[in-house]
């Protein structure tokens, strides 16, 4: 919340019955919740339900990434690796899958008319951003340098390439 709300911000917060939530929210400093609608985790994961856009997004992320799957040997072993496949799926979901596999229409970052068209793989590689250019806040920046640290590996040694950018 603190990446995508600006200071003081409000927000309207929809959420299952996990109690984490509520202290979680408590915890973020300056955040005014306008309203915190909390919707039964037995209700059926169907377009009526104030979840769906989440259930639909945690449906996508296991069925296409093999790391979010249950009891595999392909977790993600390092936080940063994990934040990098879900950047990847984030960019595809947005701009190159269609909103809608039967009528395989325009993409959401079309229909918020961010783009004319679908943004094609030769179009997402032809091109490199230099950070210098592309502003990013300092948290997802951190991912961008490599510099995120996993508590539970010990060697936690950083990939330090010296022409990386």
């Amino acid at each position: 919340l603190r990446l995508v709300l600006p200071q003081g911000g409000e927000v309207e917060i929809r959420s299952d019955e996990h109690r984490a939530y509520p202290r979680a929210l408590r915890r973020v400093e300056g955040l005014c919740v306008r309203g915190h609608a909390v919707i039964s985790s037995r209700r059926a994961r169907t377009p009526g339900n104030p979840l769906f856009p989440v259930n639909l997004l945690d449906l996508l992320v296991r069925h296409s990434g093999s790391n979010h799957k249950r009891e595999t040997i392909a977790f993600s072993k390092r936080r940063q690796a994990a934040a990098e496949r879900l950047a990847i799926f984030q960019v595809w979901r947005n701009y190159m899958k269609s909103f809608s596999e039967r009528k395989q229409d325009a993409t959401p970052a079309q229909r918020l008319s961010l783009r004319e068209g679908k943004l094609t793989v030769k179009e997402l590689l032809g091109g490199r951003l230099f950070p210098a250019r592309v502003r990013l806040p300092e948290r997802l920046m951190r991912y961008y340098r490599r510099e995120v640290k996993t508590r539970q590996v010990a060697n936690g040694r950083r990939h330090a390439l010296r022409y990386a950018f």
